[in-house]
């Protein structure tokens, strides 16, 4: 079922980090009924893929920033690289860290999901 053009508008302000009143003005309805939406299994649906797919893409950023990160560490332990540029590359080391550990807790969850499904 294709949501309509109201709801693809809220799933995308919801998305970008927006309120659900703030999403409710972008297309003239009530927070209440963004509410209802929320309940509504193929918004969240749509919703979730929306998120995953952001958080897809900024993941693959950060990957592409460890590169970068590398050379500054180098040029840190060779006295070249200004203090400043050495803690952005730990923290993106740090963040990269976080994002393996999120997709290792997901994909336990879905390895305990499926194990629930397979004992009924």
């Amino acid at each position: 079922m294709e949501l309509s053009e109201k709801k693809q508008i809220v799933i995308l302000g919801l998305v970008a980090g927006k309120s659900k009143t703030e999403c409710a003005m972008l297309v003239d309805c009530s927070e209440s009924t963004i509410y209802e939406w929320l309940k509504d299994e193929t918004f969240r649906a749509a919703l979730k893929d929306a998120k995953d797919t952001v958080f897809e893409s900024e993941t693959a950023r950060l990957y592409g920033l460890a590169a970068m990160a590398i050379e500054s560490l180098k040029r840190g332990l060779r006295g070249k690289a200004k203090a400043v540029e050495v803690r952005a590359a730990i923290a993106v080391f740090t963040q990269v860290g976080r994002m393996r550990e999120l997709d290792l807790t997901e994909r336990i969850e879905q390895l305990e999901r499926r194990f629930e499904n397979e004992k009924r």
